[in-house]
């Protein structure tokens, strides 16, 4: 367990101008990232539907505090840091995961109940093994950029390759690398939880409405791992044609945003 001040978590929230709905949301961003790529989009779009939407930097990622420690940190000390956020918010969340995210969702179930969860392009609950060879059999330049960014940092990873793993063709050069310039390392204990340090167990998670969504294009997760998990929750599934990995952030965003709300509302949220 890595120690950290836990109110120096960043946490991003943008207000409805006149909130009409009761049930706050927090995204949970991926490995790599921070609170950074839902305020791109997402988190505006929805506070324009009513919503409070608040985005969370895990420790050691965006502004939050435990960069130092990052490589020790673990799942469970990430579950830690939503508990601290949810704890902070006056009504409980719809948890909204992506990749990691979604994983540390997984994980957060077994511990507390949530309003609901949504896992986007979300580390199937096996973990990341299965995606992780295939990838390797399907795309091994995407592989080995992902590789090389854990081991020695962003430099030793070619641009075209990670544009080509995390963003579907339609997303341009120049605004890819926009994007893939904010990112930032993962822990090294964090990605043995999910090959399989620390797997959830879906009997022993709280149930809540859940909605799982994957992305056409997407390399890493790919649609049958996407299928999987839908079925090892029985939750309902939503696969967003035309669209990469980091559906938050590619060309395709809004249909994203649109079937996640679709849900949303079905579900009363």
């Amino acid at each position: 367990m890595t120690r950290i001040d836990l109110e120096r978590l960043e946490l991003i929230t943008r207000r409805a101008p006149e909130p009409t709905q009761a049930t706050p949301l927090l995204f949970i961003h991926g490995a790599f990232a921070g609170a950074w790529c839902w305020d791109e989009y997402f988190l505006s779009w929805f506070a324009e539907r009513g919503y409070t939407a608040h985005a969370l930097s895990l420790r050691g990622h965006g502004a939050s505090d435990g960069r130092e420690g990052l490589n020790d940190s673990s799942i469970a000390d990430y579950v830690d840091d939503v508990i601290h956020a949810v704890e902070r918010m006056p009504a409980p969340p719809l948890l909204i995961g992506h990749s990691m995210g979604g994983f540390v969702v997984q994980k957060y179930l077994e511990r507390e109940a949530a309003a609901g969860a949504v896992l986007m392009a979300s580390v199937p609950p096996r973990g990341l093994s299965g995606p992780s060879l295939s990838m390797a059999i399907w795309n091994p330049a995407a592989a080995f950029g992902i590789g090389s960014i854990q081991a020695f940092g962003q430099s030793w990873s070619s641009p075209a390759a990670m544009q080509d793993a995390l963003f579907s063709a339609s997303l341009g050069a120049d605004q890819a690398m926009r994007h893939l310039s904010r990112m930032g390392p993962e822990s090294a204990q964090a990605m043995v939880d999910m090959f399989g340090g620390d797997l959830p167990n879906p009997a022993n998670m709280k149930p809540c409405p859940m909605l799982v969504m994957g992305a056409a294009e997407d390399v890493l997760i790919p649609d049958a791992f996407v299928r999987a998990t839908a079925r090892s929750f029985d939750a309902p599934l939503h696969i967003v044609d035309d669209i990469g990995h980091l559906m938050m952030l590619d060309n395709g965003w809004q249909a994203a945003a649109e079937g996640l709300l679709g849900w949303m509302r079905q579900n009363e949220f």
